[in-house]
């Protein structure tokens, strides 16, 4: 029989799950000696796979690392070059990429046809939000019965 040392806390003592669901009456027999071996085998096998699993991870180029120039794979860069695949923001001449897609558009329409560019419905307005809204005359329809 196992002898309680009142020196050890019970916080450093690790009892096996098999031997809790017992305890707690969730399992009806006690963990036999093969069971608590098999399960430390598997255990030990578990945290073999999962470094390797981590390792695999770990040799994979991340999306966060900083990525290289003009990454076509990717499609993104880091703003550097000109024509940088993905990049949305200020250049070095300080004009938005989007803006300068768009001039460049415009220019193009008008030297194949003239034709006007539809506004872009998505675009962001200038000004206050319902600057130019002028509210409709409201008319009461007649109220059925």
């Amino acid at each position: 029989m196992l002898q309680n040392n009142p020196r050890i806390p019970y916080s450093d003592i690790s009892i096996p799950p098999q031997w809790h669901q017992w305890l707690r009456y969730t399992r009806p027999s006690p963990p036999s000696v093969l069971e608590l071996r098999s399960d430390v085998a598997r255990q030990a096998q578990l945290k073999q796979l999962a470094r390797a699993a981590d390792e695999r991870w770990a040799a994979k180029p991340s999306v966060l690392d900083r990525p290289r120039r003009g990454n076509q794979e990717l499609g993104i860069g880091d703003g550097e070059m000109k024509g940088t695949v993905g990049v949305r923001g200020e250049t070095a001449e300080g004009q938005g990429v989007v803006k300068a897609e768009r001039e460049k558009e415009v220019r193009r329409k008008e030297r194949e046809g003239g034709g006007k560019l539809k506004e872009n419905p998505w675009a962001v307005r200038r000004g206050r939000a319902g600057e130019d809204y002028k509210p409709e005359t409201w008319t009461p329809g007649r109220a059925e019965r």
